[in-house]
Order: structure tokens, then C-alpha cells, then sequence
């Protein structure tokens, strides 16, 4: 559960992750929450997200979860603002 990522963080750190997949995906919609940070600390090679929650509230919230599977690629929300707003 997310509870027990959140509680277990530094054991959990200590694993190399080739593949994270996050169920209820939606949840990383806050890209500064503390689960947001929690998992995308953990470095993993490979991240999917899986939700049935379509996003309708904000271009930030899209690009937290977009930054979160490619932060490379979406690492600043004014480059990303000011391209697809």
C-alpha cells in the first residue's frame, strides 16, 4: 500500500528498481506530495501508471504525472506551461 511505501521509504531505497508500476496512478497528480517524492526517489529504470481516473482539473496536474513517468523529458513546469498551454 502507499501507507507502507511511505513508512517503509529507506528500506525500499536500498533496492535497485528496474520496473515500477503505480496503480492508481492518479495519486502522483501533486508532484510535490511526499508519495510523488517517496517514489520517484527510488530511481526506478522503468515507470508505468496505471489509472481509470481521467485528469480534469489542471496542465499541472497532467504534467506532474508526465514528469513523474519522464522526468528527462518533462523536468520543468514553465518550459512545459508555456509549450502546451
Amino acid at each position: 500500500t502507499y501507507e507502507l511505501i511511505l513508512k517503509d521509504k529507506d528500506e525500499l531505497g536500498k533496492v535497485d528498481w528496474r520496473m515500477l508500476v503505480v496503480d492508481e496512478g492518479h495519486r502522483l497528480k501533486n508532484a510535490s506530495s511526499q508519495l510523488h517524492n517517496v517514489l520517484d526517489d527510488l530511481s526506478p529504470t522503468c515507470r508505468l501508471l496505471i489509472t481509470g481516473t481521467p485528469l480534469q482539473n489542471s496542465l499541472q496536474e497532467l504534467w506532474s504525472l508526465l514528469h513523474f513517468i519522464m522526468p528527462s523529458k518533462f523536468s520543468n513546469y514553465e518550459e512545459f506551461l508555456s509549450k502546451y498551454s
